[in-house]
C-alpha cells in the first residue's frame, strides 16, 4: 500500500483509497449510459434466449472492453459458461480454435484441426445439452479477427437444435469490423446478427455523472472536486470520450495535488489539454 500511494502522490491528497480514473476496464468503476445500458441489456438478451449472436461497435475508447468484462462478469454470475477472449489476433483456425478449447477448459487435445473441433463439438453438446448450461464465448477487438476467423465461428455458431443455438457469440469491435463484415464471403455470418448495438460517445451530462461515479467509487461517497467549469473543459477536449476523459481528469489531479489546490478549475483541465495535445503532436527532434 506504501508504494501505490509513492506512486500516485495525489491519492493521499485526495484522500482517496483507489485510483479514481484508471483506464484499466474494472467493471466496478465502468459507468453505464442509457447507450451502454441498452447494448447491454439487448446482447443479455441474444445470449439467454439462445439466439446465437450479437455484436457491439464502438469506436476507441467508448467503453467496449469495460463493457464486455462486466458482460462477462454477469454470465459467470449467472452460472452461465462463459470465456473472453481478448486479442483474438490468430494467425489459423487451427491456433483460434485451439485457444478456445483452452479457455473452455477443454483438457484433451488433438494434433489435428478436425479433431480437435470434435472435440470443442462433444463439450458444446455436453455443456448445453447434457448440463443445460449457457455456453457464451465474448470476443473483444473483435476487428483483428481474419476472413478465415469469422468463418471458423459461423462453424462454430452452426452447431444448434430445432429451438436454440448451442454456442452463443458476442463480439465488441470497432467499427473496422463492418468493413469486413461487408465482404460478400461473409454474408451468411453477418446475416446471423441479432440486435447491433453501437456504443457512442458521453453528452456533457453523462460525462459528468461518470466523474461523479467514479469518484464516489474511489473516495467512498464523497464529493469530486471539479468544478462545473472543469467539466466542461474534459467534455470539449474528449468528445465525450470515456478513456480519453479518464485520462485528462487524472492528469489534472496530478497538476491539481502539485500546485496543493483542492478544486479542480476549468483553466487547470485546459492547461493540460493543451500540453497533452503539443506533447502528441510534437515532432521528433532533440
Amino acid at each position: 500500500m506504501v508504494t501505490y500511494f509513492m506512486d500516485l502522490p495525489y491519492l493521499r491528497f485526495f484522500e482517496l483509497t483507489e485510483e479514481p480514473f484508471s483506464t484499466v476496464p474494472s467493471p466496478r468503476y465502468f459507468f453505464l449510459t442509457p447507450t451502454h445500458s441498452a447494448a447491454l441489456e439487448k446482447t443479455a438478451y441474444v445470449v439467454g434466449a439462445k439466439k446465437g449472436l450479437a455484436v457491439v461497435f464502438g469506436d476507441t475508447g467508448t467503453g467496449k472492453s469495460s463493457l464486455a468484462r462486466l458482460l462477462h462478469q454477469k454470465f459467470l454470475d449467472t452460472q452461465f459458461q462463459s470465456i473472453l477472449i481478448t486479442n483474438p489476433n490468430y494467425p489459423t483456425q487451427f491456433s483460434f480454435l485451439k485457444t478456445i478449447n483452452a479457455e473452455f477448459g477443454i483438457a484433451r487435445t488433438d494434433k489435428s484441426f478436425r479433431g480437435t473441433l470434435d472435440l470443442f463439438k462433444d463439450f458444446l453438446f455436453d455443456q448445453a445439452m447434457d448440463q443445460r448450461r449457457t455456453v457464451v464465448l465474448i470476443i473483444d477487438e473483435a476487428q483483428a479477427l481474419s476472413t478465415a476467423n469469422i468463418e471458423l465461428l459461423r462453424q462454430l455458431a452452426n452447431y444448434e437444435t430445432n429451438d436454440m443455438k448451442l454456442l452463443q457469440i458476442v463480439l465488441f469491435a470497432q467499427e473496422e469490423l463492418r468493413n469486413t463484415l461487408a465482404k460478400p464471403k461473409l454474408k451468411n455470418f453477418r446475416s446471423r446478427i441479432v440486435f447491433p448495438s453501437v456504443l457512442m460517445p458521453l453528452s456533457e451530462d453523462e460525462l459528468g455523472a461518470m466523474l461523479k461515479f467514479r469518484w464516489e467509487v474511489a473516495s467512498g461517497g464523497r464529493e469530486h472536486p471539479f468544478e462545473d467549469s472543469a467539466v466542461a473543459a474534459i467534455y470539449r477536449h474528449s468528445g465525450g470520450m470515456p478513456r480519453e476523459a479518464n485520462i485528462l481528469a487524472d492528469s489534472a489531479l496530478l497538476l491539481a495535488f502539485t500546485q496543493r489546490e483542492r478544486q479542480i478549475t476549468g483553466d487547470l483541465v485546459e492547461a493540460i489539454a493543451q500540453d497533452r495535445s503539443e506533447a502528441l503532436s510534437r515532432k521528433g527532434g532533440r
